[in-house]
């Protein structure tokens, strides 16, 4: 275990570094914040110092190395000291809320980030395979990055094709490896840890930030006497944006079902004689996973899910620019800036928000979209005093003009594979049309999630909200244009969080209604809105546990908003109703947890290629020779843009392409599964990977089974003409005969190999043969 703590202790230091290079710069950009924001300055660091880095890489300003890092993150410190003593400067500025800045207070927070980034670190070492589910291609876009001199980088699985998909999260992964100098099949695992960090700590100094403001703290007096609410809102935000689940885990009490034979739990229960007896029974049969599958084909997952599967797919590796973004929102539209003055929507914020939406929007597109849409929100009807000022304007596109030129590098080499906005449930007069943006497909595509499954998933947020809001109509929907003022005249302050977070309610309503209608076509037949609500759900997930969190000690407490309802009877009804559901989305990584990982019981390591050296031994190794091999051959590679093309299942012949990269033949398999594990392991671009992958990525699948085939032909095919030629199509370098090739090829004509090439490896039944 020794190795593995110190490979903890380094990724964390390099993490501590990033927030430390980033901390001038966040205490400028959130300066009424707990500790200046010290707990997203981490966020800060990462969004500011990966951008500067790949901008650099794709115009081939700076290549992507260390020593390009630490030129980035000074200039982000640099930056960040002298922000710091411009005009405007908090230098003699009161804070309207107290703002305790000590040494002691960064080290409690600091400690803060590393037990969790420990914690779940510990965890992860009971399970670290990097096996399942998608793993392979989140390692493979990390492992192909971290090859890469130059961005954007080379597709794993599409030998002559750039990755055509959302693959900055994957690049900042990288870049931690990179300059931790921790192997990637460690930092993988470490890289989970700290989101699952990142996620706890900074959803807490949200909450916190969302308590303190709402609860209209005034003065060192109040901060003593709201001290207990405040903590307890910052508690339940962390524990419910990183841990919670749904309400589906009622089925955990019931006789429960399998598979997708989801019956409702009305036709499940126990009777009461048999409940003493069974429950055990039900608990144990549980399976975690339904509740992110629910509603017939559909995908709703949370990150508590996410960190237990440990999938590091691009809507986890942006959960820490997400939370960035929610407090960018409540800075810029709920809280009280130093002087005492509105800070609004300042050009300043806006600016930097333009930069993130567009890291938004390269790490997972949907979030981009979805965070922009709610600043736009709140810039229209947050401030002012119910005129539509040129200022809103103003501050309404300022992060779009920012967004577009910062994220073109990105879509210059990237095409979408989403083909369109569709109805769901069309009507039979419009089928199969498309009426400007919108696709009327056949009739069949046609769901409805019914209601009570829907109370499952999001009742609890919904509930938790309306206890919040609903008493306080008569205050929200007066004033909602205009400024709600005290007897005093001046703005109260409480209110106008409250009024964000209605909004950001409202929207987040939106959010998982709108898959009830519409959904992004893309290539699924029968799961053809799961991925739309997936992705917009997962927000909501996020945005309704920090707005429960606030409700749940609003009201329990008597604090602001809710004052119009606090008599004793209501807060009794309110805790009776709410501790049934809050048991039922807490108690979900009980579930999890132990099924992943064993229930804790075996530490194995944070490797995680340790189940590949277990049941491939013979493949590990040679897939270790290739790695070691070919990487000088990645790196030293100038790369021909030309050489990419992505519509064509040929790439243009070797001899047109200056210095090209290596190519690695392998077996090709369904996705899933362990094929296409040499090139997600190495790096090196191979021909065709996980197929159905592609075919979303590249659009159909009429170009897809050519190099499927062309695989086939090489490994089993007599003639040496065809081979020669599909060798001389892709630019093959390496051939890779191992246990799946062997399995899958019948037919296999390995003699071929050592008459046109020679072998540079052999063990056990894995061999690779080089070619020339």
């Amino acid at each position: 275990m020794g190795p593995d703590i110190a490979a903890i202790v380094r990724f964390w230091g390099v993490l501590f570094a990033v927030g430390a290079a980033a901390y001038p710069l966040t205490r400028r950009l959130f300066p009424a914040w707990q500790t200046r924001g010290y707990l997203l300055a981490k966020a800060v660091g990462l969004v500011t110092i990966s951008f500067i880095v790949w901008t650099g890489a794709h115009f081939r300003i700076m290549p992507f190395t260390t020593v390009s890092v630490v030129i980035a993150a000074a200039a982000v410190f640099a930056v960040g000291v002298a922000a710091g003593r411009s005009r405007g400067s908090l230098k003699g500025h009161k804070p309207s809320v107290p703002v305790a800045v000590t040494a002691a207070a960064i080290m409690r927070e600091e400690m803060f980030f590393f037990l969790a980034f420990l914690t779940w670190a510990l965890v992860k070492g009971h399970e670290p395979s990097i096996h399942g589910l998608e793993k392979f291609m989140d390692f493979g876009f990390a492992r192909t990055i971290l090859n890469s001199t130059f961005l954007p980088p080379p597709d794993l699985w599409w030998a002559g094709g750039t990755i055509n998909y959302y693959y900055f999260g994957h690049y900042v992964m990288a870049l931690l490896t990179k300059v931790s100098g921790v192997p990637l099949e460690v930092t993988f695992n470490l890289m989970l840890a700290a989101l699952f960090a990142f996620t706890l700590t900074m959803s807490y100094a949200i909450a916190i930030m969302i308590a303190r403001t709402g609860f209209a703290v005034r003065g060192q007096a109040d901060e003593h006497k709201h001290r207990l609410p405040v903590l307890l809102t910052g508690v339940l935000a962390a524990l419910l944006v990183t841990l919670a689940g749904n309400m589906q885990t009622l089925y955990a009490f019931t006789k429960g079902y399998t598979g997708e034979d989801v019956k409702p739990f009305w036709e499940l229960l126990w009777t009461p004689a048999e409940f003493p007896e069974r429950l055990t029974e039900g608990l144990d049969r549980y399976w975690y996973a339904n509740a992110t599958r629910f509603i017939p084909f559909t995908i709703h997952e949370f990150p508590s899910y996410s960190f237990v599967v440990s999938d590091i797919h691009g809507h986890v590796l942006s959960l820490p620019f997400v939370l960035l973004a929610i407090a960018f929102i409540i800075q810029m539209f709920a809280v009280r800036d130093y002087g005492g003055r509105e800070d609004g929507v300042s050009w300043e914020r806006p600016f930097v928000y333009g930069i993130l939406v567009a890291v938004l929007f390269m790490t997972n597109a949907l979030d981009g979209l979805i965070y922009f849409g709610l600043f736009v929100t709140g810039a229209l009807f947050i401030p002012g005093n119910g005129k539509f000022r040129l200022k809103q304007i103003g501050a309404t596109i300022a992060p779009a003009l920012v967004a577009i030129p910062a994220v073109w590098p990105f879509l210059n080499n990237f095409s979408s594979f989403v083909s369109g906005l569709a109805v769901n449930c069309p009507p039979a007069i419009l089928a199969n049309r498309k009426i400007g943006p919108f696709l009327f497909e056949t009739v069949d595509k046609c769901q409805k999630s019914p209601v009570w499954m829907m109370w499952l998933l999001w009742g609890f947020f919904i509930f938790c909200a309306v206890s919040l809001f609903l008493p306080a109509l008569k205050q929200l929907i007066p004033g909602w244009f205009g400024r709600n003022r005290s007897p005093a005249g001046r703005q109260t302050h409480g209110n106008v969080m409250d009024k964000l977070l209605a909004l950001i309610f409202l929207y987040c309503l939106g959010l998982i209604i709108f898959p009830e209608f519409f959904y992004f076509k893309d290539i699924y037949p029968a799961h053809f809105r799961s991925n739309t609500m997936f992705k917009l759900g997962y927000q909501a997930f996020i945005m309704f546990s920090l707005i429960s969190s606030y409700a749940i000690s609003t009201v329990i407490f008597n604090k602001g908003i809710a004052r119009s309802s606090g008599k004793k009877i209501g807060r009794v009804i309110f805790a009776c109703l709410l501790i049934p559901q809050l048991f039922l989305v807490s108690i979900y990584p009980l579930f999890s947890v132990r099924s992943y990982f064993d229930s804790l019981k075996t530490w194995r390591s944070l490797n995680g290629f340790r189940w590949l050296r277990e049941e491939y031994p013979d493949d590990a190794a040679g897939i270790a020779w290739l790695e070691a091999h070919a990487e000088d051959d990645m790196r030293r590679a100038t790369v021909n843009p030309d050489c990419y093309i992505f519509s064509d299942a040929r790439t243009i012949p070797r001899q047109l392409c200056s210095r090209t990269l290596p190519v690695v033949a392998e077996a090709d398999g369904d996705s899933y599964t362990d094929y296409a594990r040499v090139s997600a392991f190495t790096g090196v671009p191979t021909v065709i990977g996980w197929p159905v992958h592609e075919w979303l990525w590249r659009g159909s699948y009429d170009i897809v089974a050519p190099r499927r085939e062309d695989v086939r032909v090489l490994y089993e095919d007599d003639s040496p003409a065809k081979t020669a030629d599909v060798i001389a199509r892709y630019n093959i370098t390496y051939v890779f005969v191992g246990t799946l090739e062997r399995q899958k090829f019948e037919r296999l004509n390995e003699d071929k190999f050592r008459r046109i090439g020679r072998q540079v490896f052999s063990q056990g039944q894995t061999a690779v043969y080089q070619i020339p």
